[in-house]
């Protein structure tokens, strides 16, 4: 033999060698369930010598309710051959001989010599990793939370922004019905068309305030099937109550085809009311809200609203005519406190992008032929969140 080469080792010792030297605890025991041997590794993992366990049950290393109903489920298996872990991996509670108790994978084996059983239970401590995910996960809820209120931070300060459309509708048109009653000859029923109208906007204004309070708290949208065309005339049927003007026009091109989308109706109207505003700003020069809305094309200075299905998602998108978006903010146009616009805020555009996030969609900007271009995705029935 030569001096370099190993003696050869018998299975029996290869074997033993393994046992010896495996990470996992590898434990066996017979029918009764009594400890037969007990690796080095489960000595370390359990906290027990092998002399202390030899013999004992194996409920020993277990906390309840397994240690109590473990012995019926071997009796049940002999009886019926009912598999509930031999052959089976899965998680388990396991206990120390301090009494900690921790969280290991287990994987039984069973041997039958004649009419003997030998079981092999095959014992991973997954503590740190059981720890790792939950400290994940832990992670993960702050770092939601903290999305959560940074999103309130930027709707905190779009609040003013969003919801000064209806409000300044509604002093106007309470101020309007006031001085309709203060006249020699009242007209009632165009006060009675005027208090309905303010009471609407009251309602959408209340509705604005809400929802973004739901995705605060939850992170998420009311989403459900809805009909995008429905959603694109109630956002431009709010937009006319405010009118004052008779221009820029807003020219429909809706696809009346269009499969439901996953959509929160609301917030969905928030983004295109924020996205007609700009329209209108960039169209007329004048930083103020919409003003005025028809889907009839009278002259060049219009904006242009489209609908149509792309693959599994709908594009909506809104086109004006004016100068389009400085090159050098249009890669950051979503992003907070950026704006193209001499007195805002920057905050409009990055809560639609949260709301369109939150939907499951994608919103983007683009300089067209004509001036900006805004589109955003929805996905459709089958393929949303």
């Amino acid at each position: 033999m030569n001096d370099h080469e190993n003696p050869a080792i018998s299975g029996t010792s290869l074997l033993e060698l393994i046992i010896q030297t495996a990470p996992d605890a590898i434990v066996t025991a017979d029918v009764h369930g009594r400890i037969l041997s007990f690796s080095p590794a489960a000595e370390r993992i359990f906290g027990y010598d092998e002399t202390e366990v030899t013999g004992q049950n194996l409920t020993r290393l277990m906390p309840e309710p397994y240690r109590s109903h473990h012995d019926g489920y071997m009796a049940r298996y002999l009886a019926t051959g009912e598999k509930k872990i031999i052959g089976i991996g899965r998680e388990v509670r396991a206990q120390r001989k301090s009494g900690d108790i921790f969280l290991a994978e287990l994987a039984v084996g069973e041997l039958k010599i004649g009419t003997s059983h030998v079981f092999t239970g095959f014992i991973r401590d997954v503590t740190d990793r059981a720890e790792a995910e939950s400290h994940a996960r832990d992670l993960q809820r702050r770092l939601d939370r903290v999305a959560r209120i940074q999103m309130l931070g930027e709707m905190s300060s779009a609040l003013a922004h969003e919801i000064n459309q209806p409000l300044t509708a509604i002093s106007n048109f309470a101020n309007a019905a006031r001085r309709s009653l203060d006249g020699k000859t009242p007209d009632l029923e165009r006060v009675a068309d005027q208090v309905k109208t303010i009471a609407e906007l009251a309602v959408h204004a209340g509705e604005v305030i809400r929802r973004m309070r739901q995705m605060i708290d939850r992170g998420k949208a009311e989403i459900r099937p809805e009909n995008i065309n429905e959603i694109i005339e109630e956002a431009v049927r709010v937009g006319r109550v405010t009118s004052a003007f008779h221009e820029p026009e807003i020219e429909l091109d809706l696809s009346f085809d269009l499969p439901p989308v996953m959509a929160d109706r609301i917030q969905i109207q928030q983004v295109l009311i924020n996205l007609m505003n700009n329209a209108y700003e960039a169209v007329t020069g004048d930083e103020q809200p919409l003003r005025i809305i028809s889907d009839l094309t009278k002259t060049n200075d219009r904006i242009i609203l489209k609908a149509g299905i792309t693959a599994s998602e709908v594009q909506v998108s809104v086109v004006d005519t004016g100068p389009g978006i400085d090159p050098e903010i249009l890669d950051s146009i979503f992003d907070p406190l950026v704006t193209n616009k001499s007195s805002g805020l920057g905050v409009g555009l990055a809560v639609c992008r949260s709301i369109i996030d939150a939907h499951g969609g994608q919103i983007w900007a683009v300089n067209g032929p004509t001036g900006a271009e805004f589109h955003f995705t929805l996905p459709t029935v089958g393929h949303g969140q």
